[in-house]
């Protein structure tokens, strides 16, 4: 299993903040990455995540999301095919959140 890693983008300009990730998310890295998107969102009317390089995420990623949908507008860039993108619609985040797909 490849551990994520995680980077923060501050906000510049008009652009909102970024969060980018990779590899996999799951318990064993949640706190990370909730921490980083909290950080992010603290503040900021608006928050970009970037999951297409995320290969595996598990429901505590799943509810890191919903957290921070629930207080900033959240938009998620994914890959064009993989399961983060049938992972987001099956949990309703692609409801929440704007969804676009990464120029592959």
């Amino acid at each position: 299993m490849s551990e994520a890693q995680f980077g923060l983008t501050g906000a510049t300009g008009t652009e909102a903040p970024v969060v980018t990730a990779m590899g996999d998310i799951d318990l064993a890295n949640v706190n990370e990455f909730q921490d980083a998107l909290t950080k992010a969102a603290n503040g900021a009317p608006a928050l970009t995540v970037d999951l297409s390089r995320v290969s595996y995420c598990d429901s505590s990623a799943v509810r890191a999301l919903f957290s921070v949908a629930g207080t900033t507008k959240l938009s998620l860039v994914i890959g064009s095919t993989g399961p983060i993108k049938t992972l987001l619609s099956v949990s309703g985040l692609d409801r929440v959140a704007s969804v676009v797909t990464a120029d592959e």
